[in-house]
């Protein structure tokens, strides 16, 4: 860690001492277009933090590559917003990422991992919502067991149904995309089983058993 931030201090040093200079960066890898291809002059400060960021996430050094983020003055590279995501998915930081991953897909919608990053967390965010509302329901029919609360229990199940069929639909797409992603495969076991779906939902139990 000290060694890294030694190096993060020297990389500024070796920035003002050759006054900052400029390269031409652009905002999007080769195989990846981007919607804006403008090629940006980034700072020498800039374009070597970037080349560190990129490096320690992909070593697997999440939390400081994070750790060195804010000092990054131009951050609208898509390299970079990979690896932020990607950090940000491995250090368990989920709160608005959803929101994150929408700003990113915007810019750069042909990018598949910002796709796939926000088709889960709305698959996932959806599922909540329905999962706590179906709890919520059931407890107010079992502190009440009777034909009207029955009958009401009943209605608000038919509704969430629509959203559990959602959920399945876009688990389903996901699992296209990466069979093997635990997260996908649990998403569709849970849909299955709200929808009543038992043979299904086993079927995805036995994948679970053996990844």
């Amino acid at each position: 860690m000290k060694k890294l931030k030694n190096i993060t201090a020297l990389l500024f040093t070796a920035a003002l001492f050759h006054g900052f200079m400029h390269h031409s960066f652009a905002t999007s890898p080769p195989q990846e277009p981007a919607n804006d291809t403008t090629a940006v002059e980034l700072s020498f400060a800039d374009e070597r933090l970037i080349e560190l960021f990129v490096s320690n996430v992909r070593q697997g050094n999440f939390e400081w590559a994070l750790s060195i983020y804010d000092e990054i003055e131009y951050k609208d590279v898509l390299d970079l917003q990979s690896a932020y995501m990607r950090a940000l998915e491995r250090t368990g930081q989920h709160e608005g990422i959803l929101e994150k991953y929408e700003e990113r897909l915007k810019k750069w919608p042909d990018h598949k991992p910002f796709y796939e990053g926000a088709l889960f967390h709305r698959a996932r965010h959806k599922y909540t919502r329905a999962e706590n509302r179906y709890q919520a329901e059931m407890r107010k029919y079992h502190q009440n067991e009777n034909a009207t609360t029955y009958a009401l229990l009943r209605r608000e199940l038919r509704n969430l149904s629509e959203d559990f069929r959602q959920v399945r639909d876009m688990a389903l797409e996901l699992r296209e995309m990466n069979p093997r992603d635990r997260r996908y495969l649990l998403l569709l076991r849970n849909s299955y089983q709200r929808l009543n779906e038992p043979e299904k939902a086993e079927e995805i139990n036995r994948m679970l058993d053996q990844n």
